[in-house]
């Protein structure tokens, strides 16, 4: 009897170390388009934290996870989406030398995501391997040290998906009871998680025929160069202050605010309508790591320009009014504006409609590169209004 006792004392006393050794919650932040709620991002951290780069330390063990909201999700959506932040919020020799990292990562998000799906990347401290898994269930791991921080720099950077998002992340524990109980009431079903063992076993099978197929004695053909940045891509800056907006060539600056020329605001889709939506999706070109450096030297390039046309509106700055716009800009081959939808709205009229008039300003964007001309191209613009303390 008294062994056992010894026995359960040792148990209780190795998961009381594990739990202590566990990351700790610093933040949490709820994603939404279109209003409707998405998913629900949160970092974990053994040194609670409001400052990022106290979270971007290399030497401390951390986690990213999202726990899906939504109905459906496309995970290819939602890997764009975040490789838009990446390439927004990193430096150019980062994109460079993680361009195949970045490859593997993206060729880890297959079908959809469901409600209640937990995405976890895991990052060791002592090994610098971020580990990628979808309900519990492995789907790959990165060997780099830098890795993590270049999708942690998405959430937490200077041009994050929204202010609130990122403030969210960064509570230092002092989280929204509200938005924390909704969170952990996500978790997927039992035939959920069967379902996707099943289909991982499947992918397993068909990579490990294709190796052996691969195995075959081939022409020794050359490694393609790594692909590299002429320059680092600056990140686009807030909203100015007391300037005027640029003018594109051939146009006359307004000497009155003039109503944007692009189509109207649409209402807001209702959820299943989202989720027909991102059904259809067109077919994709394999990624490679020149392919994804050329959409994040792009997107740079279509937001850089952007911002140069954005201004503070004079009443918003008198009346103390700050946010996040996030519009999702849609452009034919020439970069003509064909669409803009608003994803995420301010509370504030003014500012909303300033965001949408800077990218009537704006057009014509930059036309898209060879490699990546379609009939169209979307991109979204995150769009910071923020007065100086």
């Amino acid at each position: 009897m008294k062994s056992i006792k010894i026995v359960i004392a040792l148990m209780v006393f190795a998961t009381a170390l594990s739990a202590k050794a566990a990351p700790l919650l610093n933040g949490l932040a709820l994603e939404q388009q279109f209003n409707k709620d998405r998913y629900i991002a949160a970092v974990y951290s053994e040194t609670l934290a409001n400052s990022s780069s106290v979270l971007l330390d290399n030497g401390t063990p951390r986690r990213l996870e999202v726990r899906i909201v939504a109905n459906s999700l496309s995970a290819r959506r939602f890997r764009n989406q975040w490789m838009e932040g990446i390439a927004i919020n990193n430096p150019g020799d980062t994109l460079s030398n993680q361009a195949e990292n970045m490859v593997t990562f993206a060729n880890l998000f297959q079908g959809r995501l469901r409600r209640g799906d937990r995405l976890s990347i895991d990052y060791a401290a002592d090994s610098g391997t971020t580990s990628v898994a979808l309900n519990g269930l492995a789907l790959g791991e990165i060997a780099d040290r830098d890795f993590f921080n270049t999708l942690l720099r998405a959430w937490v950077g200077p041009v994050p998906p929204s202010t609130d998002f990122r403030d969210g992340l960064l509570a230092a524990g002092q989280v929204s009871s509200g938005l924390l109980g909704s969170y952990e009431l996500l978790e997927p079903s039992s035939e959920r998680v069967a379902e996707l063992a099943v289909r991982l076993e499947e992918a397993e099978e068909e990579a490990a025929a294709e190796e052996v197929v691969a195995a075959a004695p081939v022409a020794a053909k050359p490694s393609p160069a790594k692909p590299k940045l002429a320059a680092d891509i600056p990140p686009p800056t807030l909203a100015a202050i007391d300037s005027k907006p640029e003018v594109p060539t051939g146009k006359s600056e307004p000497s009155k605010p003039q109503p944007t020329k692009v189509a109207a605001t649409k209402p807001a889709a209702s959820a299943q309508e989202l989720e027909e939506e991102e059904e259809i999706e067109e077919d994709e070109a394999p990624l490679t790591a020149d392919l994804i450096l050329a959409r994040q030297i792009y997107h740079s390039m279509l937001l850089r320009h952007t911002f140069k046309y954005i201004r503070y509106p004079k009443r918003a700055q008198e009346r103390g009014q700050e946010g996040s716009v996030r519009l999702n800009v849609t452009i034919d081959a020439k970069g003509k504006v064909q669409d803009v939808q608003t994803l995420q709205e301010s509370r504030y009229a003014t500012l909303n409609r300033e965001a949408r008039e800077a990218v009537d300003r704006a057009g014509p964007f930059p036309a898209a590169p060879p490699q990546l001309a379609r009939d169209n191209y979307q991109f979204s613009v995150p769009i910071t209004f923020r007065l100086p303390d």
